[in-house]
């Protein structure tokens, strides 16, 4: 019996079926983990579950926000209630676990457990809430928490309480998350992958400057559009961030403006308004946002008839546009770019935001220079038998892709040095 079979059989032995508080001794390694030099700093693990359970810990939701290192849109309360609200179907099954150090908060960790197919294999997953509307997630970690402190208290916690689960997702979180640091950790049955970038514009120089590093050709693009633009009638940009009767009439022409695209009933029909979640989500994220000022509706408008409009939220110094939407038979006129580049230029002359994101990587967006942020999904893997097959199957995966990408490189040396025909 190796070390961390002892460690796991002396648990079960000692615990039985009995909870315990995630910061006693008994076992000194977490069940995902590698024997490791270090000592885990163990937290006291509760866990609420659904609408009523998020409701349970709200005012520890709002201290542990206050400590937070860097706060994003995600972390909002508001953000989650109308995540349970609108676009889970079944809240029961997304657990909020509460970590606590010496009977204070210092960490929750959203869970939604479901069963998926992998591999012709039935899989227990615990995963960050994951929808097509949301973009991005995270943990929330007080700053002065480790992160891979979290993550052992909470395994811990899931194996005292024989919470059944095989595979562990945080799927969409950036690169400054406390879950990305796990990546310097040394687990062998951890899996950190980087899946795309979440890109952004830095409005912290001047327009002109900004303009500088567009290649030629999107230069005069914008320049033909602006000329275009500025030949037509009752020009109007407006931004309304308060909630009330603006912000209320630009959502209702956001939402036909999307509907009357390519994401309509004759398209994909994927446009908000088409859809009753989703329309309650966005109208919960206002109403839970707008309050503090976190959510901004941008609408360019010619003659008084929108052309291109954007669903914004905002934290401290960044802009998220979540959504925008166009008159596609204003085309030639370059809406979207059009109403982005009047977004940049009030960003740069209000200095009430610093940077604008797009909240992933959109291929036109990289016309604009934009800044690169890694998003990774990390995948935690158990001891069951779908669980090993599953990490087998990765590291495979993973030993296939470098292979891949050596003979690559060696075949671009061969094709510089002149050796390939």
């Amino acid at each position: 019996m190796n070390g961390i079979d002892r460690d796991l059989h002396s648990c079960r032995r000692t615990l039985g079926a009995s909870s315990i508080a995630a910061n006693s001794r008994v076992d000194r390694r977490s069940e995902a983990t590698a024997p490791r030099a270090r000592e885990p700093a163990w937290l006291d693990v509760t866990a609420a579950r659904g609408l009523s359970g998020l409701q349970e810990i709200a005012s520890e939701w709002g201290e542990i926000v206050r400590r937070l290192g860097r706060r994003r849109f995600f972390h909002a309360y508001g953000w989650h209630r109308s995540y349970l609200t609108a676009l889970e179907s079944n809240p029961s099954v997304v657990s909020f676990f509460v970590l606590r150090a010496h009977g204070r908060p210092v960490a929750i960790v959203p869970l939604k457990a479901e069963q998926q197919q992998r591999f012709g294999l039935a899989v227990d997953v615990l995963t960050l809430p994951l929808h097509p509307h949301l973009p991005v997630a995270d943990v929330l970690c007080a700053s002065d928490v480790a992160g891979h402190d979290v993550v052992d208290s909470l395994l811990r916690f899931l194996r005292a309480e024989r919470i059944r689960w095989d595979v562990i997702r945080f799927a969409d979180v950036l690169h400054d998350s406390p879950l990305a640091a796990l990546r310097a950790e040394r687990w062998w049955r951890m899996v950190v992958r980087a899946t795309r970038t979440c890109d952004f514009v830095a409005c912290d120089r001047p327009y002109d400057t900004i303009m500088h590093s567009f290649s030629k050709n999107f230069r005069s693009n914008l320049n033909k559009a602006r000329n275009k633009l500025a030949k037509e009638s009752g020009v109007e940009f407006e931004s309304v961030l308060k909630p009330g009767l603006d912000m209320n009439r630009c959502f209702a022409e956001f939402l036909e403006l999307e509907a009357s695209g390519w994401k309509g009933r004759e398209g994909t029909g994927t446009a908000i308004r088409l859809h009753p979640e989703l329309l309650r989500f966005y109208e919960s994220l206002i109403a839970e946002l707008s309050p503090a000022g976190e959510v901004v509706l941008n609408c360019l408008r010619v003659a008084g008839a929108p052309i291109a409009a954007q669903f914004c939220v905002r934290d401290e110094d960044t802009l998220y546009v979540l959504k925008l939407a166009y008159d596609e038979h204003r085309a030639r006129l370059a809406p979207g770019n059009m109403l982005l580049e009047r977004v940049i230029q009030s960003g740069i002359a209000s200095g009430s935001f610093r940077h604008v994101n797009l909240v992933g990587d959109p291929p036109w967006f990289k016309d604009w220079r934009a800044h690169e942020m890694p998003v990774y999904t990390i995948e935690l893997y158990n001891r069951t038998t779908a669980g090993l097959v599953l990490l087998a199957i990765e590291r495979v995966k993973q030993w296939l892709r470098s292979m891949l990408d050596r003979y690559r490189r060696r075949q671009a040396r061969r094709r510089s040095s002149g050796l390939d025909a």
